[in-house]
């Protein structure tokens, strides 16, 4: 399922995939690198709060529980948001829709009809059917549902998923190159001499009482006791008379840090053109935490704002309407994903109430504590440094007319 359109998938198809190692390991690459960056944007999304608001005053009713709580019966906010998230990347689009129990559920597949002069339509809908492919109890809605009464997320107007997959399977290539090359610098050579009088030696009978000839223990000597003696760490390895097995080791069939070296900068390479697609710093695709803190910044920017942004402007055009002109709007707060030391806090806060923005509640919810919700907790104050404009420009004049 990409974009609402289905796709089939043979079992001839997943064979081809299982035994051809270089489709493969693509695959893996790829899926390793994207899901890297979908939990990264999902738990900074994840970790914010979505207000409500009504009148331009904050409330905490049904829909700020919703959303920040109880999504649907079998999903919370994060595991809900994840798998928006995952959809949104994976899809370049993702579909809500809400039941009459008010439960908001995500939609697996869908068929997407476009219309230019009327609203689009969405049929065959269906629910329930991971994103891992396990199928529990999917559900499918008879009826059609119009783009006024669904909640749809697109991220951009090109698949990212698609541009991706071309992308990774390039670097897979060289991947493959490089990991070829690792393999053999490290790998057992030999020279087997084999007498021309084995060819006509005796070797037994096979448990059903036929002979054994040459070629049966030639081709099992080079399919399987080759085979096991390469890949164990001590092993000894019984030959025929007839045969011998010279080992060839020299310097140049040593593995190096080059050949590492050559695997693992791809590697890195893929994660960083995945999160450069996504707007991750490559730094945190890699898993570095030099300098967390402007990283961090840099994703909310580039990374989180923007899809939090969709999800803010669709949620309050289908839930709101025009209200949101008069104060009726949700908002999406990301200032939670970065976390301050108490020092920094400190500092803001007392800039922050010293002219009149937070008050102390607000400083308890930014440190990670409960409100008090008392009437001077939530009173604020501002220093005598600060004045009103119009006191400001009256003193000004009296003092011109003086």
């Amino acid at each position: 399922m990409l974009g609402g359109k289905t796709y089939q998938v043979t079992s001839s198809d997943l064979d081809e995939y299982v035994k051809t190692s270089k489709k493969w390991n693509e695959l893996s690459q790829y899926k390793f690198a994207v899901h890297t960056g979908i939990n990264i944007i999902a738990n900074a999304l994840s970790s914010c709060e979505i207000r409500t608001f009504r009148d331009w005053k904050e409330i905490r009713e049904s829909q700020y529980y919703t959303w920040n709580y109880q999504p649907n019966q079998n999903e919370n906010s994060n595991q809900f948001i994840h798998h928006l998230v995952e959809n949104m990347i994976l899809n370049n689009e993702c579909l809500v829709i809400q039941t009459r129990r008010g439960d908001l559920l995500i939609a697996d597949t869908y068929t997407h009809e476009h219309y230019a002069m009327y609203q689009d339509v969405f049929r065959d809908v269906t629910v329930g059917q991971g994103t891992d492919g396990i199928v529990t109890s999917p559900y499918t809605f008879p009826q059609k549902f119009k783009m006024s009464n669904v909640l749809f997320y697109r991220l951009s107007n090109e698949n990212v998923q698609k541009l991706l997959m071309e992308l990774v399977a390039e670097y897979c290539g060289l991947m493959e190159v490089a990991v070829d090359k690792f393999i053999k610098s490290g790998g057992e050579r030999g020279i087997l001499t084999i007498d021309a009088m084995s060819t006509t030696a005796n070797y037994g009978t096979k448990p059903d009482g036929t002979p054994r000839t040459f070629n049966d223990v030639y081709t099992e000597l080079m399919n399987k006791q080759f085979k096991d003696y390469f890949k164990s760490s001590t092993a000894v390895l019984p030959l025929f008379k007839g045969f011998h097995y010279d080992q060839k080791t020299s310097e140049a069939l040593k593995r190096s840090t080059s050949e590492i070296k050559d695997v693992s900068d791809i590697d890195d390479k893929i994660l960083e053109k995945v999160g450069q697609a996504l707007m991750i710093p490559p730094q945190l695709m890699k898993g570095d935490v030099a300098d967390v803190s402007q990283l961090t910044k840099n994703l909310l920017t580039f990374g989180v704002s923007p899809i939090a942004s969709i999800i803010e402007t669709e949620n309050n055009r289908k839930s709101y309407g025009e209200a949101v002109l008069k104060g009726s709007f949700q908002k999406i707060d990301t200032s939670r994903i970065i976390h301050m030391t108490p020092q920094e806090l400190a500092t803001a806060s007392d800039k922050m109430i010293s002219c009149g923005a937070w008050n102390i509640d607000d400083v308890r919810v930014k440190a990670g504590d409960v409100p008090l919700m008392t009437e001077w907790s939530q009173r604020h104050v501002m220093t005598k440094n600060y004045a009103d404009i119009t006191d400001v420009i009256a003193t000004k004049e009296g003092e011109q007319n003086a």
